[in-house]
């Protein structure tokens, strides 16, 4: 039996039990009732690995039917990405640089936490609470791979509101990037 792409014998083979004696272990422990963290705590006495531990709740909530697939146990999160006909260099700039940002993305207040030229900016977001990671992926010498994520949101409503927000604005920056007349600051 697989589950969620995690064959019985690696789930097994990994944590010494498959998933059927996980499910029976979460439904005697109370695990319908219990916060997706109280999950976690609960497979956390059986098996020390994070990535499994993360694994077994999330497979465990989505069968039973009680977890949101863009939950995660610091909230709810939400993903976007566009490929986009420029280079990573002219799109790192245009969300490094705020005069640039400002001509495509309708928020301000947000605070770069960390960046890695070309490649990636860590982000926290407006509210101060929520975070936005964005990486950059080269496809070709003019073409690249923009993919946002923004984390730690409240509720399932917030998930479809920035999917909109993210898809929109994303939009926008392609537009701006692909049309003839850039600013000298976006030469590739």
């Amino acid at each position: 039996m697989a589950v969620d792409g995690v064959s019985d014998a690696a789930v097994r083979k990994a944590t010494g039990k498959g998933w059927g004696e996980w499910y029976s272990l979460l439904d005697s422990a109370g695990a319908r009732e219990m916060t997706h963290r109280q999950i976690v705590s609960v497979v956390g006495t059986h098996e020390s690995g994070g990535w499994w531990q993360q694994t077994i709740t999330a497979t465990y909530e989505r069968a039973r039917g009680l977890g949101d697939k863009h939950q995660r146990i610091e909230g709810f999160a939400v993903t976007a990405s566009k490929v986009i006909k420029a280079g990573v260099t002219r799109i790192y700039a245009a969300w490094a640089e705020e005069t640039v940002r400002n001509g495509w993305l309708d928020a301000s207040g947000w605070t770069i936490r960390k960046s890695t030229p070309c490649k990636s900016l860590r982000i926290t977001w407006c509210d101060g609470r929520t975070h936005v990671d964005v990486h950059l992926w080269p496809r070709d010498v003019a073409k690249a791979l923009v993919q946002v994520e923004h984390t730690r949101l409240a509720t399932a409503d917030d998930v479809q509101r920035l999917k909109a927000f993210w898809g929109v604005a994303l939009e926008r920056l392609r537009e701006m990037l692909e049309t003839a007349d850039q600013p000298h600051s976006l030469a590739a």
